[in-house]
């Protein structure tokens, strides 16, 4: 009997072994295959901190209908963690193909730090009081997210 497990354990180990070989291989390999400049890194980086904190707005604003402060608190809490990301995803020379930043942001950096700085601000001061009556998603939305937007982003051309 002990034969028996001890053979199973051992052929058990063996694949595991073989396993993990593999995924470092292909890991590395895959390493390798990235092609990407930096500045396509940053734009992509930023891209997906904006598109969670727009489902981040979502949620926010779900909690407030559904009078769900702790909800709420939540989500604006992550809202100012995210906002929190913002300009470290702006790079100089990021302004890669399909990116929509301005190069005013890189020449009055300080501003476009400033105005990051006040949506996380003010996401925080929303998670720390929970609110939700306080809360106008346009207005926040407008002074917050469209403060940068009008000064930092080129329009959608539609």
């Amino acid at each position: 009997m002990n034969n028996v497990l001890g053979s199973t354990t051992q052929k058990v180990l063996s694949v595991f072994f073989a396993a993990s070989i593999a995924f470092v291989m292909s890991s590395a390999a895959l390493a390798q295959q990235d092609t990407r400049t930096p500045e396509e890194k940053a734009y992509q980086y930023r891209g997906g901190v904006f598109h969670a904190m727009e489902w981040k707005m979502g949620q926010m604003i779900q909690a407030k209908i559904q009078a769900d402060k702790q909800a709420f608190q939540k989500h604006a809490g992550d809202m100012a963690y995210l906002a929190g990301l913002i300009d470290e995803g702006f790079i100089a020379n990021s302004i890669v193909e399909g990116s929509k930043a301005k190069p005013e942001i890189w020449q009055d950096r300080e501003d476009f730090s400033r105005r990051a700085n006040e949506l996380q601000q003010t996401a925080a001061a929303f998670a720390e009081s929970g609110d939700i009556e306080g809360f106008n998603p346009r207005k926040f939305g407008g002074d917050t997210c469209g403060a940068c937007h009008r000064n930092y982003k080129e329009k959608d051309k539609e």
